[in-house]
């Protein structure tokens, strides 16, 4: 019984994972496109100018996802397969879960191919970068920093995500205006919690005393935006299961 769900899902996975493919594929021509041209046209300290497409690409390997999780979901009721799938033996946690691992894996290979060729870039155009930093700066904090901070965004993509999937799904329950309501449900989503409780949002105040606090911090701020991705996300299940109608 377990490996038969493990099969269903995978076969979820990867029927939604061939679209996002196409979103990472352009992330990564992109993003050595514009190294290679970089690398043509400067020589020396000018090669610093890699970190502009860099930041760029990152917004783009980040912002696609986003795209993405509208119209995945969206496309069922497009094609009209959302009927096929209500039908099948298939519970909303598994088409859910298996839609939102895709829009992770895309989010993942987006930002990671962009870090790192962006680094390999740099390493070859500095050779002398890392030791500089090794005596100047502690690399092992600044790696925990880094990797404190790249877990927040994947907690915050989480919640976008999850934001996107109660929203259309909310939207969806209305004949009318239903793209309207899910503009308006998705920003209320989006904005509310950091509006009605600034305490779960960024705008949190905490008095960081040292640096290891601040990645405490941040890793409060983990947790605290996946348990609430978790509860958007049951929602969305629960809408998917009790209220939608074949």
């Amino acid at each position: 019984m377990a490996a038969s769900k493990f099969k269903m899902f995978k076969s979820l996975y990867l029927k939604d994972l061939r679209e996002a493919r196409v979103e990472v594929l352009i992330v990564a021509i992109a993003t050595l496109v514009s190294i290679l041209w970089i690398f043509a046209k400067t020589e020396g300290d000018s090669r610093m100018i890699i970190m502009v497409p860099a930041v760029a690409l990152m917004g783009l390997a980040g912002f696609l996802p986003v795209i993405t999780s509208f119209r995945i979901l969206g496309r069922e009721w497009g094609q009209n397969t959302i009927y096929l799938m209500m039908s099948l033996p298939v519970s909303g946690t598994m088409m859910l879960g298996s839609k939102l691992l895709v829009l992770l894996s895309e989010y993942l290979a987006g930002t990671l191919l962009v870090g790192t060729i962006s680094s390999i870039a740099i390493i070859i155009s500095f050779p002398d970068l890392l030791p500089e930093l090794n005596r100047q700066a502690d690399l092992i904090l600044m790696t925990k920093i880094l990797i404190s901070l790249y877990a927040a965004s994947i907690a915050a993509i989480v919640y976008l995500f999850s934001c996107s999937f109660l929203s259309q799904l909310f939207g969806k329950l209305f004949s009318r205006a239903s793209g309207f309501i899910t503009l308006v449900v998705f920003l209320l989503l989006l904005f509310g919690p950091g509006k009605f409780s600034p305490e779960l949002g960024w705008n949190l105040h905490y008095q960081a005393t040292d640096i290891a606090s601040s990645i405490a911090f941040i890793w409060i701020y983990v947790g605290i935006t996946l348990v609430l991705a978790l509860l958007l996300l049951a929602a969305s299940v629960w809408i998917w299961e009790r209220k939608m109608e074949l």
